[in-house]
């Protein structure tokens, strides 16, 4: 598998050359339609030579790649930008002006890192911690050319930075902390948070009551440490279903019904998203904030894929989003054992509640 820094083949350089250069000259990033037809007049397809750059991350969590755009994961807007992030940076060659656009990213990133130490002088309320782009470089303001190609490119760098456009401000974005000597420090990091872990192994499940269990300990700690129950439990003639093997293809689908309904009713206050599911991460972050933000995003993801699973039964056509729920649960593709998969689903789901509720517990004030 290539990295972020390993070289580019010559289509990928050509494409990443043209953006750079459109966009050293004008500020901004150009419109896929004029790529596409830059690259079709050289003889290439440019939505194959831009899925092929090295990235990483998954469908589920965003991917980061040297190039990005504006679209669907595999098909771009025609008239959305497509634009580098600093992994595309680094792919410029010798070139003074992208190294110093690189130099200005880390240095940005390295205030919004000592930023964060305000946080230990102030336990009880939280200080503002965002950062001026302007003052992160030391520019003044003859030097606004320079400050713009950089928050160009730091609005859409999610990893390291959550930009705010409208005042050049930013904090960290997904890695704890940023403080890299060189851009290839910062990819290796980027790559070690978004590369995902190995594909789960089917699970067994020994503890008929260990799903039900899990949930009420969640529920339990919920009450304790939010104030409020979180489970809402169905009558015991369909919550008992959780603690039963299945049998055949119909048992396994009456489980997922009950385990998807449960999860979306979860009370967690709030209309938007729809389900209590999907409300429960930003629920959970703004009550608490010391909460490991990463291990709640990977729960709730990892729940959310047996909704997938379940839809599967109504929409059974085998979309990317049902191959990552199988394999995010252990499963082959497709399911031919149905009790071993609904052991490896339950013992799936009862690892990543009581995970949930160890991390509400840590993070409790």
């Amino acid at each position: 598998m290539t990295g972020l820094t390993d070289p580019l083949d010559e289509a990928q350089q050509l494409l990443l050359d043209l953006v750079w250069s459109t966009f050293a000259e004008h500020q901004q990033f150009p419109k896929f339609f004029y790529i596409d037809h830059f690259m079709r007049r050289r003889g290439h397809d440019t939505v194959t030579v831009l899925n092929g750059f090295p990235s990483v991350g998954t469908q589920l969590t965003h991917r980061y790649r040297a190039i990005g755009w504006w679209g669907a994961d595999h098909n771009p807007d025609n008239d959305g930008p497509v634009y580098l992030t600093i992994a595309g940076l680094h792919h410029v060659h010798d070139d003074p002006v992208a190294d110093s656009i690189g130099r200005g990213l880390l240095a940005f990133m390295r205030e919004i890192t000592h930023a964060q130490d305000a946080i230990l002088e102030s336990p009880f309320s939280m200080p503002n911690i965002e950062v001026d782009l302007r003052t992160a470089v030391k520019q003044p303001d003859s030097e606004q050319e320079y400050v713009q190609h950089i928050a160009e490119i730091a609005e859409r760098e999610w990893p390291g930075i959550r930009f705010n456009r409208g005042n050049l401000t930013g904090r960290l974005g997904m890695l704890a902390s940023a403080d890299f000597p060189s851009i290839a420090d910062y990819l290796a990091a980027v790559a070690a948070v978004l590369s995902p872990p190995a594909p789960p192994a089917e699970l067994p499940f020994a503890e008929p009551r260990a799903l039900l269990r899990a949930l009420n300990f969640l529920d339990v700690t919920s009450e304790l440490v939010l104030g409020h129950q979180l489970v809402t439990r169905p009558p015991i003639d369909r919550s008992s279903l959780l603690a039963l093997d299945a049998d055949d293809e119909a048992d396994f689908q009456a489980g997922l019904v009950v385990l998807t309904d449960i999860l979306r009713d979860l009370q967690v206050p709030g209309r938007t998203p729809a389900t209590g599911l999907g409300r429960l991460e930003g629920h959970l972050l703004g009550r608490l904030p010391a909460i490991d933000q990463a291990a709640v995003r990977q729960a709730v993801d990892l729940l959310d894929q047996i909704r997938v699973l379940r839809n599967s039964a109504v929409h059974p056509k085998p979309s990317p989003k049902l191959r990552a729920a199988h394999l995010a649960l252990g499963l082959p593709f497709p399911v031919r054992d149905f009790a071993a998969a609904w052991d490896s689903v339950r013992a799936h789901a009862e690892r990543v509640l009581n995970r949930l509720q160890e991390e509400i517990q840590a993070a409790r004030q």
